[in-house]
């Protein structure tokens, strides 16, 4: 370990170049470390003493020329984008010479053809185009976005100061001291990773798992073999953070969670890291532990890259069944394990895909505040590949606890829907239950989507309600229609917000002839099977037929047995 006590300009001169691992965390300052930044600076002006940026530390990859970054880059990145619009500011200023512009280029941007910082894979291309090159770049991360925000938001508070200031500033940066403290190799790496969850510093999970990991391969390893294990946990998390950039909707820390669930033996009553370090600790052999648990872990993430681009027919409508990016927590494990067993047989999948199709409906449709995590426990802990057994503990287990078992989904689809989250879902389903054989709908929207009240509610203005519907002498509903048959599902239907407005509370004839009209959505068009004695009339009797023949399709749609 080497520890070098330098300036900001000796620690970028020659053709020095830095790099960031993939297995490091992206650019991630916001404003309000950015206006921290920019405040020290300003303050310094009027001050006398050196301006200290702290430790930086290093790998060594080539001595003077080729550095990791394993503590600092944060800091080192906003330097170099500090300097970009420093440069862009000065730049534009009539008296400022050329000499003083050629320097910052020189020493924070590239020199002699080396650019002076490598970020993360992903987003290099994004850094050297908005940062190096100075122009524009399509935007496709967060840490993209916050290179290009932190860049915008110098540059418009650095314009506010005068010319003299600013090279004052510029000169504090170059003379700022810093301690650049370089290890030689893997094995000093991991001595260090691990001070880096006691520097006060906001590390995901994901960062004090790799550094503790690192560490522990180092005090486990047989001497002879610390180099070769340090380097495999490296790798693994190199993979891994190839992956996540990849993976939308997830963040790192969600989907080690996820997987803590799915392999570990807490499963669902995992809560922190301190369980990953229990069941380490347990271990007979902690080397191979973590090696296998690294491996397994990048495998996940992996897989979950892949699985955005799945064609399964029942993942396609696991996605749609509360219009989400993401799915409930319980069901990501359950998808991680699936995969481990067959990953590459896709009828599998889709049963499984299937199976939690059934109970990610259950659960939205339902929307109790009891706990179905604790009731899936034993379910995943269980699930090793059979999906009988699988679906089999999943739907007794359903029915014993009642909260998501058959009887309970039979009485909540008969009652109030109107409003409930899982409505949509249901009746775009039948939709394409009533479809012509062979067809379905695929990707048919509707514009401005919204739920239609066949028999429509009563007006807020007042006014009465037309004619056609069950209404008394006093052309009212009755508290019990109100309580029972206008709200549920039977009386509602998908519709466009602008058919929708046409006909609120227009006489069940004139909404009868717009529904037929309606080119694209059969239960529309099949509303006048439902009337009673060929009366155009829309009244309890119609409601419950309408609402039989949604129940019989639900019940059968998604009960287990339809697997």
């Amino acid at each position: 370990m080497n520890f070098t006590q330098t300036t900001i300009k000796g620690l970028f001169d020659n053709s020095i170049q830095f790099t960031i691992p993939i297995y490091q965390r992206a650019y991630s300052w916001q404003r309000e470390n950015w206006s921290v930044f920019l405040k020290d600076l300003v303050e310094q002006i009027d001050h006398e003493n050196e301006y200290s940026y702290g430790n930086l530390l290093l790998e060594t990859i080539k001595k003077d020329s080729d550095y990791d970054i394993i503590d600092g880059q944060q800091r080192l990145t906003t330097i170099i984008i500090f300097m970009r619009a420093m440069y862009n500011v000065l730049s534009s200023k009539s008296n400022v010479d050329m000499d003083t512009l050629d320097e910052i280029a020189e020493f924070f941007f590239k020199k002699k053809g080396r650019i002076k910082l490598r970020p993360v894979d992903n987003d290099r291309a994004c850094f050297d185009t908005i940062i190096v090159d100075n122009t524009n770049y399509a935007i496709a991360s967060a840490s993209q976005k916050s290179i290009a925000e932190a860049k915008d938001f110098f540059v418009k508070e650095l314009e506010k100061l005068e010319p003299e200031q600013l090279m004052k500033i510029k000169d504090i940066v170059f003379d700022s001291n810093v301690n650049r403290i370089e290890l030689q190799g893997k094995k000093e790496a991991a001595l260090m990773f691990e001070l880096q969850n006691n520097r006060g510093r906001d590390l995901t999970n994901m960062e004090k798992l790799k550094s503790y990991f690192m560490y522990q391969m180092y005090v486990n390893s047989p001497a002879e073999q610390t180099d070769m294990n340090v380097e495999n946990i490296s790798n693994h998390f190199k993979e891994i953070y190839k992956s996540v950039y990849d993976i939308k909707g997830l963040d790192e820390d969600s989907i080690l969670i996820y997987h803590c669930f799915a392999f570990l033996n807490c499963s669902f009553y995992y809560r922190n890291l301190d369980n990953i370090k229990k069941e380490l600790a347990e271990s007979e052999d902690k080397v191979e532990w973590i090696n296998n648990f690294t491996r397994e872990l990048a495998t996940t993430f992996a897989n979950l890259k892949t699985l955005q681009n799945n064609k399964c027919h029942y993942y396609t409508k696991l996605c749609k069944v509360r219009s989400r990016d993401s799915f409930p927590a319980f069901v990501y494990p359950f998808i991680i394990k699936g995969y481990k067993y067959y990953s590459k047989d896709e009828t599998k999948l889709d049963q499984l895909f299937h199976i939690l199709e059934i109970l990610a409906f259950r659960y939205h449709l339902i929307n109790s505040r009891a706990d179905i995590n604790s009731r899936l426990t034993d379910a995943l802990r269980n699930f090793d590949g059979d999906l009988d057994k699988l679906k089999t503990s999943i739907q007794n287990k359903l029915n014993e606890t009642w909260y998501w078992g058959d009887d309970r989904i039979k009485e909540v689809l008969s009652g109030w829907m109107y409003e409930n989250q899982a409505l949509h879902y249901i009746l775009w389903e039948y939709e394409e239950f009533i479809m012509r054989k062979g067809y379905t709908i695929g990707t048919i929207e509707i514009e401005n989507e919204q739920i239609e009240h066949i028999s429509p509610r009563t007006p807020t203005d007042g006014s009465p309600l037309e004619a056609g519907y069950d209404v008394d002498e006093n052309n009212q509903y009755s508290e019990d229609f109100v309580s029972k048959y206008l709200n549920c599902i039977g009386n509602l239907m998908l519709i466009s917000g602008s058919h929708n407005a046409s006909i609120g509370n227009k006489p069940f004839l004139e909404k009868l002839d717009s529904y037929n009209m309606n080119p694209l959505l059969n239960q529309q068009a099949e509303i006048k099977t439902f009337l009673i004695d060929n009366k155009i009339e829309w009244k309890q009797e119609s409601i419950l037929k309408r609402r039989q023949a949604i129940l019989d399709f639900a019940f059968k749609r998604w009960g287990f047995d339809s697997i």
